[in-house]
């Protein structure tokens, strides 16, 4: 993307955030006309003190809208008012400067707390809270603050925890369910795809937000530092979020609370800058954050040149008390040379140029004490370039050239009604328009082992250049609604189009209901059962694979039962049992043996699956602690299968892992920070490889490779140790932090992959296989100066 065309789609986002700004009219702040503070906004309390003159400050992302009083607050100072209905949110004031600023609680500010939802002596003051009543099962929220009933990692534990790159999409990899070799950021939630889950960031759905995408995604292009916390749904997600079939990845940026603060860090994997702040008023906040990455200034040039970058930016501004507007941009490039052999005779080594930049702008209005919207409007262009070669002339030698562009114009906005203490109604519509450009050629000739493969169609030569362009369109409504005292029964349904130049419209309707209901006053019990769809985006056409048009929506049935019971030693254990049947699946491509082939559409080994339905079923348990004390543990056990259904015959997904367990452990000082984390999961599926006797149509016999049963064996068992220390210093302007981490401590060799030869020495040819593994020992320093 040039910089005229960047700062065309710059220019567009501000006029279309000034035209949306306008029709939303301006809402106005209802004023109540009586003392009475229950089930009023705890916002519209606090503006009417502001209005008097007192000095309070507050950021509309961390105090909601539809955080309403629970019960009348005791006679005291406007200070002491405001404290007192911000304690059931964990929120409180501070002094500081003059102002009343309101802030988080601490983590022993809330165990303090009770941590019951509902209080069996006064249920109608807990009627108000039915909007943050989490009924969905397989939710997970990696935030800042402990949230009720949710398995929890605090912000402070992400940022801490030891993941290669720093990376706050791979925290996710942590939770139960999930399937993730390491070397990429990308998971596979309970036995689905890994395109299968959706990252939002601010409201706004991200396309392809990954650095290095041909070569296993290996990070994310969301700085860590610059996000207040992560929530993750594994599944059974409510049907405002649509057109994914395994999960959806939640992020919301940072929180400036402080009028001024920076950040400058230096590691080995990146170099990063961040600033944020906020005006005396709060009714102005910004946010940048830059990262340069550094792996090619670490490797050698011999193995490649892997250069990469990104920016993220966010400026809000109370444009009245009851109206927000917020202009958020993120830009991504990526200048790769990838070199896995640089001799002649077997040169494998690829370039590839990539820039993805989204910009959009969020309206948050309240339009009553009841009724409140958020509105967004978003401009996305991904550009990709990638030219790839390998010269083996023993096994195969293959060009690729892949030039691509991605546009994408989206409106989406989102309602929420409190109609009454029972019912909080939700609806909300996404209209998107989508053109592409897709130039793709390549060729390949097979010789030696590959060439006497069963199956393989020859030299390949393909070329294609099409642009297809569509629209989709969604629509949801659903209701949560308080059946009884300790029951929330929460009832949605979804439509779904999309619209291609290369087929017919198609939609989706999805039924969904999610049950909560509190067995005891630390025991709560969920259900979830729904449907759910996904079409394949514009930008996944497979025409690398030689595919040239869409294929129609995946559809998906979720069924989930959780229990979750609280400890009086502040310990939380989840058990929940889930089951996933897949229908209407589009086929897939997958290389059997190698999965870091520099050009694996062309690999010998390239497969195409056709499954008729897949199932994932398991059982998830996980229990952790974090109390008052610096100590924190968790651990998780997860029992799965995940298969396809191919002519008839079951087939293990090849990232099926029977058993999985997950541990954690850390410390959190004033001025050391450790942790460290286990995974130890069933070695994933493999594909046996043979040589074999045929006699050919003139009676002589010859040697041809096949493949066996797919997925019929296995790698042995994975097991790794990652560890991460940390020490911060006092210096004269702010402070100074100083980490090591270890990816693998133990340096175990765990095989990802295999690799194959055919030796002629004698008249009876042999195969010998190699291997190759997952990441190794990686270790990595950093340091951090804040001020």
């Amino acid at each position: 993307m040039t910089l005229a065309s960047t700062m065309h789609l710059i220019r567009h986002v501000l006029l279309y955030a000034v035209l949306l700004l306008v029709s939303t009219n301006v809402s106005y702040a209802q004023k109540s006309s009586t003392t009475k503070t229950v089930g009023r906004a705890v916002t519209a309390i606090i503006d009417d003190y502001r209005d008097a003159g007192e000095p309070f400050v507050y950021s509309t992302n961390l105090l909601s809208d539809s955080f309403l009083v629970e019960a009348e607050p005791a006679d005291g100072s406007p200070l002491q008012v405001v404290d007192q209905i911000l304690r059931p949110f964990h929120l409180k004031v501070v002094e500081d400067s003059g102002f009343y600023l309101v802030t988080r609680m601490s983590k022993a500010q809330i165990q303090a707390m009770s941590t019951s939802i509902f209080e069996p002596a006064d249920v109608a003051a807990v009627a108000p809270l039915l909007e943050s009543i989490t009924v969905s099962a397989s939710r997970y929220q990696l935030s800042r603050e402990l949230a009720n009933s949710t398995f929890f990692i605090d912000q402070r534990t992400v940022q801490n925890m030891p993941d290669v790159g720093e990376d706050p999409i791979r925290a996710a990899q942590r939770l139960p369910g999930t399937a993730a070799g390491g070397v990429s950021a990308r998971s596979h939630f309970r036995g689905g795809e890994q395109n299968e889950t959706g990252i939002l960031l601010n409201g706004h759905r991200l396309i392809d937000p990954y650095h290095a995408r041909d070569y296993q995604s290996i990070f994310s292009n969301i700085d860590a530092r610059a996000i207040n916390g992560i929530e993750v749904y594994t599944g059974g997600f409510p049907v405002r979020y649509g057109d994914h079939l395994s999960g959806v990845v939640l992020i919301d940026s940072l929180n400036p609370e402080q009028p001024s603060r920076t950040e400058v860090g230096l590691s080995v994997f990146n170099t990063s800058f961040l600033t944020s702040g906020t005006d005396r008023d709060g009714d102005k906040s910004w946010l940048l954050s830059a990262r340069r990455g550094n792996l090619d200034l670490v490797l050698k040039k011999e193995l490649g040149e892997p250069s990469y970058y990104d920016v993220f930016g966010q400026f809000s501004l109370q444009v009245t008390p009851s109206t927000q507007i917020s202009a958020n941009a993120i830009f991504a490039d990526d200048s790769l040379l990838v070199v896995l052999e640089d001799e002649p005779d077997e040169l494998e080594r690829s370039i590839s140029d990539t820039q993805n930049a989204e910009f959009w702008a969020r309206i948050d209005t309240k339009w009553s004490d009841v009724l409140s919207s958020t509105t967004v409007f978003s401009l996305s262009a991904l550009q990709h370039q990638r030219n790839a070669e390998t010269n083996d002339e023993e096994k195969f030698i293959s060009t690729a050239s892949d030039r691509r562009s991605i546009r994408n114009f989206g409106l989406r906005q989102d309602w929420a009604w409190n109609m009454d203490e029972r019912h909080l109604v939700q609806w909300g519509f996404v209209a998107e328009h989508s053109t592409a450009d897709f130039d793709y050629s390549s060729t390949a000739s097979y010789f030696g082992l590959p060439e006497i493969i069963v199956g393989t169609d020859g030299p390949v030569s393909r070329s294609i250049d099409i642009d297809p362009s569509g629209q989709r369109y969604s629509f949801y409504v659903s209701d949560r609604w308080r059946v009884l005292d300790k029951a929330v029964l929460d009832l949605g349904l979804r439509w779904d189009t999309q619209t291609y130049s290369s087929r017919e419209a198609s939609s989706q309707v999805s039924p969904r209901a999610g049950l909560y209901y509190g067995i005891s006053r630390n025991t709560d019990l969920r259900l979830s059962w729904g449907r759910y769809h996904q079409s394949q985006a514009i930008n996944e056409l497979q025409i690398e694979d030689g595919i040239t048009s869409y294929f129609p929506a995946q559809r998906a049935d979720h069924l989930i039962v959780g229990i979750n019971h609280r400890f009086a030693n502040q310990a939380t254990l989840r058990v929940e049992a889930f089951q996933k049947e897949m229908r209407d699946l589009r086929p897939r491509f997958e290389n059997l043996f190698d999965s870091f082939a520099l050009i694996p559409e062309l690999a010998p080994d390239r497969i195409r699956i056709s499954p008729t339905r897949a199932r994932a079923r398991g059982v998830e348990l996980s229990i952790d602690r974090t109390g008052e004390g610096p100590w924190a543990w968790w651990a998780t056990y997860t029992y799965s299968k995940a298969f396809d259904v191919v002519a008839g015959r079951q087939q293990f997904r090849s990232w099926d892992q029977k058993h999985a367990f997950l541990a954690g452990l850390s410390f959190s000082g004033e001025r050391w920070e450790a942790a460290v984390v286990a995974n130890v999961h069933s070695g994933w599926p493999r594909t046996q490889f043979d040589l074999r006797t045929v006699v050919d149509d003139d009676g002589e016999a010859e040697f041809v490779a096949v493949f066996g049963e797919r997925n019929a064996r296995r790698y042995r068992t994975f097991g790794a140790i990652d560890a991460r220390l940390s020490r911060k210093f006092d210096v004269k302007r702010g402070s100074l932090t100083v980490f090591v981490e270890i990816s693998n401590l133990t340096n175990r060799t765990n095989i990802c992959c295999s690799d194959f030869d055919l030796l002629e020495d004698d008249e009876t040819p042999t195969l010998e296989r190699s291997q190759d593994f997952w990441l190794p020992l990686l270790p990595a320093i950093g340091i951090l100066w804040e001020f």
